[in-house]
């Protein structure tokens, strides 16, 4: 595509239409050839504009590639009813995030780890601020299941961060049961209410 080419597209998308076809064209190309392969001029070349109007939006590859990572995960929302306990809930919510989260976008993660680094960003910092379980905590909370006092940021993202290290390590879908035995196995037992002090520790 020539410049002028570019402009004339430009000039009949602009704002959040060109900027939705730019992020659509660089989910498709990191969802089909990872992060690897994944360059401006592609991305540009599939929203029918031109890069300098890509790098005007995002300096470089990995801040582009992480909006459309964003922009996946705000269209496709975790959404967990009220199943009346913990667990249940817990596994309904991390059998959404796997499935949303297959091991190749966990690949893409991977992938992007080097130049994330060298940007100083992360997949902490508030762009993806998306919490899977957060108001199934609340809920825990609310019913007695989770003691607030034991909840921290850290403490909030090891849940996800445990299966999605599963993932990316076994390079394979999550089972049920792997889900299952990190909740049981960590989570729970991390965040559950401790037992009250005895009779013996109040008197002494």
């Amino acid at each position: 595509m020539t410049s002028d080419e570019g402009n004339e597209l430009n000039r009949r998308r602009r704002g959040l239409a060109l900027e939705e076809a730019i992020l659509d064209a660089a989910w498709s190309e990191l969802s089909t050839n990872g992060y690897a392969k994944f360059t401006f001029e592609t991305v540009a070349r599939l929203a029918g504009t031109s890069r300098p109007v890509l790098y005007r939006r995002w300096p470089t590859r990995a801040s582009l590639a992480s909006a459309a990572i964003v922009r996946h995960m705000n269209r496709n929302l975790i959404i967990v009813p009220d199943l009346g306990n913990l667990k249940d809930e817990l596994q309904c919510a991390m059998r959404k995030f796997a499935d949303r989260a297959p091991p190749s976008l966990m690949r893409l993660v991977f992938e992007m780890h080097e130049d994330m680094a060298s940007g100083e960003v992360n997949f902490t910092d508030a762009r993806f601020s998306e919490n899977p379980i957060g108001d199934v905590i609340a809920r825990g909370v609310e019913r007695g299941e989770i003691d607030p006092e034991r909840l921290n940021a850290r403490v909030m993202r090891a849940l996800p961060s445990l299966v999605m290290h599963e993932i990316i390590v076994t390079a394979q879908p999550i089972s049920d049961q792997t889900i299952s035995e990190i909740i049981d196995q960590i989570f729970i037992p991390l965040t559950m209410p401790l037992p009250g002090p005895t009779r013996h520790s109040e008197i002494t």
